[in-house]
C-alpha cells in the first residue's frame, strides 16, 4: 500500500498539462467527426446552437473536471506506466458518464447518436495516453543519447538466476543508475518454456544447471561475469539444483547472493519475538470469533446512517483546516500488524507553505475541538472495521513507543473504535491504567457489556469525559490479580508544572496505590458505563 503524504505537504494544487487539455478540447469533436461529419455543420450558429456543439462543449467541460479530479497532471509523463494508463482509462471513463448524464438531462440525447459517448472516451484516453508515451519516448531519446557517451569499461557484470517482477524491476534500477556501475548481462531459469525469452532486455539464455559454461563462454567473449543474484522466487531452484549453483560459483570465484541483499533491501520482522510469544500464551474468549459478523454489520447501517454526517463533516474539516480532510496515521493491530488508522483532521498541518512550524495553540480551532469532543472524527474509521482492521469495541489502536511493555495480550484481540477505557476517563487515565481497562474488557467480554459500552460512548459524546473512579480502581485490583508475575503498576508522578488533566492522572495513580490488599479484593464489580451520581 503506497502511502499518502504528509498533511503539511497534500495540499490541493490544480494543474493540467497543455496536452491534456487539448485532448479534453478536441475529444468530442474528433468523436462526432468519426462517428458522422455532418454533425459538425453549424447551421444556424451562433444565434442557435446545434445539439452535437452542445454535447461537445458539456463534454469538453466534464473532461477537463476528471483530469482535475484525478489529478491527472500530477502524473509526470517520462515515468509513463500501466498504472497511470489506468488513471487515465478511469478518468475518461467518469468523463463520458458524466457527461452523458448532463446531456441526457438537458436534452434527451436528441441530435446526438447514442454511440457517439462511447467514441468520445476513446478519443479522450488514447490522446493522453499517446502524449505521455510521446513524452516518455523524448525522455528516453536523451537518456539514450548520454548512455553513448559513458565507458563499460569498470561495470560489475551479474547474471540473475530466476525471473519474476523484482529481477525485473533489478534489471530496470541497474540500467537507470547514473552514473552505471552495474549491468545484467543474462538470466537463467529451470523453466524450459522461458528460455530464448527476454526480461526487460535481457536474453534468458539457459538452465541454472549450466551457470558455470554459462560463465565460462562470457569470459571466450572477454566478459567477465562479477556476481551472480537469486530472484526473490525461487520455488523453482529446488535443493540440488541451488547446490550445484552454489558449486559451480564457487569454483569460479563468483560470488553469489539474493537481489535483495545485492541491492540492501532488507525487510525487518513486523513484529519483535517478545510479542510473538506473548500472544501464543493469551487466548482471548470465544466471543471475538463471532463477533466480527456483528461489526460487519452494524458498520455497513453505521456507514449508510453516518453518511450525509459525514459530509457534513467532511466541508467543515475543508473550511476549517483545509485540504487533505482525512489524517492517518500507521498503529498496531491484531498480531502485531500495522495498518493505516483513518480520522477527520482537527489540526491544522504542524508546518506552513514555508516549512515552518505552526505554534501548537494555533494548531486547534474551536471547530475542531467539537467535532473530537463529539467523537464526529471517528466516522472513518468504519472503513477500517470494514476492511478487518479494527472492530467497533476493543482496546484503542496504539503507536508503535505506546504499547505497553506487554503489548501480547492488547494485540490477540482487533483493536476498536471506543473501547471500557474510552467510556471510563479517556485521555484522564494513565497509560497503566488504560491498559488494565483494556484488558479487564478482553477477558470479560460479551454482548451486554458491548452494549453499555456503545451506551456510555453516546453519553461521553454528549457530555464529555467523566472519570468512573470505581472502575478504574476495579480494573486496576483484576490486572493485579491476574497479571501479578508479568508487570507492574507504576505511579506517575506530578510536577509543579503539570497541567491540570496530568494531575488527574497523578491521583487516580496514587489512589491505586492505597488499595487493599489482594486478598481482601471482592471481584464482583457489576459493569456500567457511567459512575452513578
Amino acid at each position: 500500500m503506497r502511502l499518502a503524504s504528509p498533511a503539511s505537504r497534500d495540499r490541493i494544487r490544480f494543474r493540467i498539462e497543455p496536452a491534456d487539455l487539448l485532448s479534453a478540447i478536441t475529444a468530442p469533436f474528433i468523436a462526432l467527426a468519426l462517428r458522422d461529419p455532418l454533425l459538425l455543420d453549424p447551421l444556424g450558429f451562433p444565434s442557435d446552437i446545434p445539439a452535437p456543439y452542445r454535447y461537445a462543449i458539456i463534454s469538453a467541460g466534464c473532461a477537463i473536471a476528471m483530469i482535475l479530479a484525478f489529478r491527472l497532471s500530477d502524473r509526470m509523463g517520462q515515468f509513463f506506466s500501466a498504472r497511470d494508463a489506468f488513471a487515465l482509462c478511469a478518468a475518461a471513463a467518469c468523463a463520458v458518464v458524466s457527461s452523458s448524464a448532463l446531456f441526457f438531462v438537458a436534452m434527451r440525447f436528441e441530435g446526438v447518436p447514442r454511440s457517439t459517448p462511447l467514441i468520445f472516451g476513446l478519443v479522450l484516453a488514447a490522446g493522453m495516453i499517446a502524449a505521455r508515451m510521446a513524452t516518455r519516448a523524448f525522455h528516453k531519446d536523451l537518456a539514450h543519447e548520454r548512455d553513448s557517451a559513458e565507458t563499460e569499461a569498470d561495470l560489475r557484470r551479474v547474471i540473475v538466476v530466476g525471473v519474476d517482477r523484482f529481477a525485473s524491476a533489478a534489471i530496470k534500477l541497474t540500467d537507470y543508475l547514473r552514473p552505471r556501475t552495474t549491468q545484467i548481462v543474462a538470466a537463467l531459469d529451470a523453466r524450459p518454456m522461458l528460455i530464448g525469452r527476454k526480461i526487460a532486455g535481457v536474453s534468458i539464455v539457459g538452465d541454472p544447471g549450466h551457470i558455470g559454461a554459462v560463465i565460462d563462454e562470457y569470459a571466450v567473449h572477454g566478459v567477465d561475469v562479477d556476481e551472480v543474484w537469486l530472484a526473490e522466487d525461487v520455488d523453482f531452484l529446488h535443493a540440488d539444483l541451488r547446490a550445484a549453483v552454489v558449486a559451480q560459483c564457487a569454483t569460479r570465484g563468483v560470488p553469489i547472493h539474493s537481489a535483495a541483499e545485492a541491492l540492501s533491501f532488507i525487510a525487518s520482522p513486523p513484529v519483535a519475538a517478545r510479542e510473538l510469544e506473548a500472544l501464543e500464551t493469551f487466548e482471548a474468549p470465544a466471543y471475538f470469533a463471532a463477533k466480527r459478523v456483528i461489526d460487519i454489520c452494524a458498520a455497513t447501517l453505521l456507514l449508510l446512517a453516518t453518511f450525509p454526517l459525514a459530509i457534513c463533516v467532511a466541508y467543515v474539516v475543508f473550511i476549517d483546516v483545509g485540504a487533505p480532510v482525512f489524517f492517518w496515521q500507521q498503529r498496531i493491530g491484531k498480531n502485531g500488524q500495522k495498518f493505516l488508522l483513518y480520522k477527520f483532521r482537527t489540526y491544522r498541518a504542524p508546518f506552513n507553505e514555508k516549512g515552518r512550524p505552526v505554534p501548537e495553540e494555533r494548531r486547534l480551532s474551536r471547530v475542531g475541538r467539537f467535532i473530537r469532543a463529539s467523537r464526529l472524527d471517528e466516522i472513518p474509521q468504519l472503513y477500517n472495521v470494514l476492511a478487518g482492521h479494527m472492530s467497533l469495541i476493543g482496546p484503542r489502536p496504539l503507536l508503535p513507543q505506546d504499547q505497553p511493555a506487554d503489548p501480547g495480550p492488547r494485540l490477540s484481540v482487533r483493536p476498536g473504535v471506543t473501547g471500557w477505557a474510552q467510556i471510563n476517563g479517556g485521555t484522564i487515565v494513565t497509560p497503566e491504567e488504560k491498559n488494565a481497562l483494556d484488558l479487564w474488557y478482553i477477558k470479560h467480554a460479551c454482548l451486554r457489556l458491548d452494549l453499555d459500552i456503545v451506551i456510555g460512548t453516546l453519553l461521553v459524546a454528549l457530555a464529555g469525559e467523566k472519570l468512573n473512579g470505581r472502575a478504574v480502581e476495579h480494573a486496576i485490583r483484576w490486572y493485579r490479580q491476574e497479571f501479578a508475575a508479568q508487570a507492574e503498576l507504576r505511579p506517575a508522578t506530578a510536577s509543579e508544572h503539570e497541567a491540570p488533566r496530568d494531575r488527574r492522572r497523578s491521583v487516580v495513580a496514587e489512589r491505586a496505590e492505597r488499595l487493599p490488599a489482594l486478598d481482601a479484593v471482592a471481584l464482583d464489580y457489576p459493569y456500567r458505563a457511567v459512575e452513578p451520581g
